[in-house]
């Protein structure tokens, strides 16, 4: 497959086909151990979308009622998402986006899923080194899994050349061009 997209549809289908307790067949409902691979493949993806700055394949991964919470800032809808998302790499010239933990529970077709990454990225300014965290809600949509919200945290942004002296600081999100501030909110919080 040549294509982002074509490898977001063929890992996010879904198998609704299960096992019962009993360990018989049952059908018509999202298996949830290939639901929880498909999902975290969807993560793996998405960060794969957001470096090659290809919003066509992000578009496959949103619901079209979308919602995007990145630090304080609220979107909704997957066009309003996408336009978000095409402004924030406009300011990168290079962006690596490396997927960490990510764990799912998935209760028929919604599942959830909290997950961390690192990233590094380019900017006209130098590179910045940051960490994130994700709270996300998954449905399945049209027979795929897709993010029906992603709620993403800085733990901290730093430009690498002042790295060691930021990351401990109680303000170590230090983006270019804001000012700097404290990680808002945390784990299942504001």
């Amino acid at each position: 497959m040549r294509d982002l997209s074509a490898w977001v549809r063929a890992r996010t289908a879904v198998s609704e086909c299960g096992i019962s307790e009993s360990g018989i067949s049952e059908c018509g409902t999202p298996d949830a151990a290939a639901s929880r691979e498909s999902l975290r493949d969807l993560a793996i993806l998405y960060a794969i979308a957001v470096d090659a700055h290809d919003l066509d394949a992000l578009a496959v991964m949103f619901h079209p009622d979308m919602v995007l919470k990145r630090d304080g800032e609220t979107v909704s809808g997957r066009d309003a998402v996408l336009e978000l998302l095409a402004a924030s790499m406009r300011g990168f010239r290079r962006m690596l986006h490396t997927p960490e933990t990510h764990v799912v529970h998935v209760e028929g077709t919604r599942a959830e899923g909290i997950a961390t990454a690192h990233a590094e990225l380019v900017t006209g300014r130098g590179v910045v080194l940051a960490a994130h965290e994700y709270e996300d809600a998954y449905v399945v949509h049209d027979g795929w899994w897709v993010f029906a919200s992603r709620r993403i945290r800085f733990v901290y942004a730093a430009r690498s050349d002042r790295y060691g002296e930021i990351l401990p600081a109680d303000d170590r999100v230090r983006l270019p061009g804001d000012e700097p501030r404290a990680m808002l909110g945390s784990w299942f919080t504001g």
